[in-house]
């Protein structure tokens, strides 16, 4: 008896073991005022559900009795179907781990809820503030408020076309850097994207029209074209007829 009793304490204590190994939490962001929503990956009949915020019931139903609880009251839905959990008017308090319960059983899915601000508008900052056509190079930095903003990524574009990723970018006195009019910048967090106005580029050099005398040599090459296609076309029709 004993024996059949350590066997089956090494049985739940495996399985204990497992579940914890098997469980794995994701990150999941929502912004300051907006709504979160949490779909366990869980396919079938259900009949009990149980959402826990920490050590804290959220929300739970079981055969037809829904229940919310404490803060979670008044703006939280809960899908009796999906097991979706919906949470309205989000605020910091509200950030912490979720884990769920279907079927009286632990999912091994946790969700680390992070509750962000919005990014706002960035601006490309030239550094030093004297870099022009006689430097070497220059510095531009992606600046812009991120306080409570989560995990930012920055992104560049030249004349409107992505070019590179980081805050700072480095641009060189040289001809390919001449030929681009302007340099922006994107900031990005999970819940928005800014970009930043066009930045006028230091080292643009516009090319200078051609000089009349081109002008003047080009028409006349375009011209001889024009006459002699029109002979070619002469000659054909003369042999043919």
């Amino acid at each position: 008896m004993e024996r059949q009793m350590c066997r089956l304490l090494l049985t739940v204590l495996v399985l204990l073991v497992l579940n914890s190994a098997l469980a794995q939490n994701i990150n999941s962001y929502s912004e300051v005022g907006g709504t979160l929503v949490l779909t366990p990956p869980f396919s079938g009949h259900i009949n009990h559900i149980l959402w826990k915020h920490g050590a804290n019931l959220a929300a739970e139903w079981y055969i037809g009795e829904l229940d919310y609880y404490g803060m979670f009251r008044g703006r939280t839905t809960l899908n009796t179907t999906t097991g979706c959990l919906e949470i309205k008017d989000m605020t910091e308090s509200y950030a912490g781990l979720y884990t769920v319960e279907i079927n009286n059983r632990p999912q091994s899915q946790g969700y680390n809820v992070e509750v962000i601000n919005r990014l706002s508008k960035p601006e490309v900052v030239r550094r030093p503030l004297t870099c022009s056509t006689a430097s070497d190079s220059c510095t531009l930095s992606c600046d812009g408020n991120t306080s409570g903003a989560g995990p930012v990524t920055y992104s560049w574009k030249k004349d409107g076309q992505s070019v590179q990723e980081g805050k700072v970018k480095t641009i060189m006195n040289n001809v390919e850097t001449k030929s681009i009019k302007t340099f922006s910048c994107q900031m990005k967090n999970p819940v928005s994207v800014k970009e930043s106005d066009p930045h006028q580029n230091p080292f643009f050099q516009e090319e200078p029209p051609p000089s009349p005398v081109v002008v003047l040599v080009l028409r006349v090459l375009a011209f001889l074209g024009a006459l002699a296609a029109a002979g070619v076309l002469y000659w054909k029709r003369e042999s043919i007829f």
